[in-house]
């Protein structure tokens, strides 16, 4: 089990700090949390957000670009609609409701849905 926990925590701090933004460049926030499926992948991004950093939303890993030499992530959505989007606190629990939530308000589809 010391193994899966190391591991995680390396895939989990990966992105730690990568700076998100939309397409036009509009810095939308920090990427507080990264979100992973089963087999170690990654499935969504938490996004600190706000003056403050007070509120976090959920973005589908599957809208993100990651740009390693500058350690960004591009979101497929502009800042105003990934702003307005769903949004949780770090002592809130991801359940398959809220998920399907984000993925309507982005207009996706859910794969690999585990029930």
């Amino acid at each position: 089990m010391e193994e899966r926990s190391d591991r995680f925590t390396a895939i989990e701090d990966r992105y730690a700090g990568y700076t998100v933004y939309d397409p036009d460049g509009d810095k939308i926030g920090k990427v507080d949390d990264l979100f992973v499926d089963e087999n170690d992948q990654p499935e969504y991004i938490g996004v600190k957000m706000g003056l403050l950093g007070t509120r976090s939303t959920l973005i589908p890993w599957q809208m993100v670009e990651v740009r390693e030499d500058d350690s960004t992530l591009i979101v497929s959505a502009d800042d105003g609609h990934v702003k307005d989007g769903p949004t949780f606190d770090d002592d809130q629990e991801i359940t398959p409701d809220f998920e399907s939530e984000v993925y309507s308000y982005y207009g996706l589809q859910q794969t690999g849905s585990t029930e």
